[in-house]
């Protein structure tokens, strides 16, 4: 028996990289929303125990805490220990203002936009991975602050899909566009780099579990596959889900894109047309 959560309206990553694209489904609204008698009953016994706990309205909402039961395939137990080092975490590094932060040391090397929208309404992340060096980072020593704009961003995309369900958006998911063009050994996947990998996919997997409805990695090389079999055994099964991987093959990937986003939401590289201002805010 499953249950669909009938929420007010506003309450309405991974594989390997192989010489030919594929993909898979990412999770839909109504998959969001909808548990099983079980789930429900486990819901509502989490809910229960970390209600008082919760400094911020918005993580009392049921979207919110389904996050983390999912994440630990509804162990109550575990969602629990899981949402409340997060809280902390968000305490500690002032997550609930960073979007304020200046991060105009980082910004200009390492660009990151969360300025479009799926055709679903999402709000999407995009980045030109293959122009970060994140070799760079290490040497410079900045890689604390690298790490630290990754949640920003990370922070910035949910944060919209907030505001979007306070305008009354049947919203709950965002979408993750990287560019891996230009991608090289030597500035992407040196050993060095590494921990830059495996800490974006810790503090996803910690810190906004199950946000991503598509993660797409477009212009990806063969030899990528060496930094996924590092970082592929953190991966949950929600992000492998959610996990697109394209070759560079701009034929297979772009039709796919365009599938699920309008040209004129992105930017020329991607084959579009939106130009980036670095606003991210929603004009209401």
């Amino acid at each position: 028996m499953q249950i669909t959560m009938k929420y007010p309206i506003f309450l309405v990553a991974i594989l390997s990289v192989t010489l030919r694209s594929w993909l898979v489904s990412g999770v839909s609204v109504e998959e969001d929303l909808t548990l099983t008698a079980s789930q429900k009953r486990a819901l509502d016994r989490f809910k229960a125990k970390v209600i008082n706990k919760l400094p911020e309205n918005f993580m009392k909402q049921d979207i919110y805490l389904i996050r983390f039961l999912r994440a630990k395939s509804f162990d109550v137990n575990m969602a629990e220990n899981l949402l409340l080092d997060d809280i902390k975490w968000r305490k500690e590094n002032s997550i609930s203002r960073i979007h304020e932060e200046d991060f105009s040391d980082v910004e200009e090397d390492y660009k990151a936009y969360v300025e479009s929208f799926d055709r679903e309404g999402k709000p999407i992340i995009t980045a030109n991975f293959g122009d970060w060096d994140i070799r760079k980072a290490v040497i410079s020593g900045r890689m604390r602050r690298l790490e630290h704009y990754i949640d920003r961003t990370f922070e910035i995309a949910t944060r919209k899909v907030r505001q979007l369900q306070a305008q009354g958006k049947n919203v709950t998911q965002w979408d993750y566009i990287i560019n891996m063009n230009n991608y090289n050994v030597l500035q992407h996947g040196c050993v060095p780099c590494l921990p830059f990998y495996i800490y974006l996919v810790n503090s996803y997997e910690k810190h906004f579990p199950g946000n991503a409805d598509k993660i797409m990695l477009i212009n990806t090389p063969p030899v990528f596959e060496v930094v996924l079999s590092v970082i592929r055994p953190l991966m949950s099964p929600l992000t492998r889900r959610a996990l697109k991987v394209y070759n560079q093959d701009k034929s297979q990937w772009q039709p796919q894109l365009f599938k699920y986003v309008s040209p004129s939401e992105l930017p020329p590289e991607y084959g579009g047309t939106k130009i980036y201002t670095g606003d991210f805010e929603i004009k209401t």
